[in-house]
């Protein structure tokens, strides 16, 4: 089995033109493409039809779906339902994946920038510990406007692996 990384993560919105412009204003997305443009009235894909296919819930219909290219890392597929889902603000003490994390240079710049598209910053940044710490190595996380958690993590120093690592971290290239 020969697995290359993550190819994309999905996430559910119950405003997909929201979430599109936190995307592209705050982080520098792009949109790849719109399976499902949310602006187009009737347009969706029935939940009948995706149920098979990964446990789509068959009494909904997906009327938005955008793909997003995200720097150099995971491409973010964004969803939008009807009957809309309520966001619901993630944190690491619930089940499931409950965060995901940006790699970036300047940690205060990018923090600022998801402010001022209405993320909320939570204390930090925080000085990494562990395997993680060292010179400069810091983690900081903000809630987006749609309930979403992201970790903007810098790691300028080297990490300290377990004895017997056969591998080390990937960090995206510059």
């Amino acid at each position: 089995m020969a697995i290359r990384g993550i190819e994309h993560i999905g996430i559910t919105v119950s405003n997909l033109s929201e979430a599109e412009s936190f995307f592209i204003e705050a982080l520098g997305a792009t949109v790849l493409y719109c399976t499902v443009p949310a602006e187009k009235s009737g347009a969706s894909v029935e939940g009948e039809e995706m149920h098979p296919l990964n446990g789509f819930p068959k009494e909904m219909n997906v009327t938005g779906l955008t793909m997003l290219r995200l720097a150099n890392g995971v491409n973010v597929e964004l969803f939008q339902t009807s009957p809309p889902v309520k966001d619901n603000e993630a944190n690491p003490g619930v089940a499931g994946i409950n965060h995901f994390s940006l790699y970036v240079d300047d940690i205060h710049a990018v923090a600022d920038k998801m402010r001022k598209h209405g993320a909320s910053m939570f204390d930090g940044p925080s000085d990494c510990f562990a395997q993680e710490q060292g010179r400069g190595n810091q983690t900081w996380f903000a809630m987006t406007p749609f309930g979403v958690l992201i970790e903007l993590i810098t790691l300028p120093s080297p990490l300290h692996y377990d004895e017997g690592a056969t591998e080390t971290r990937w960090i995206p290239a510059r």
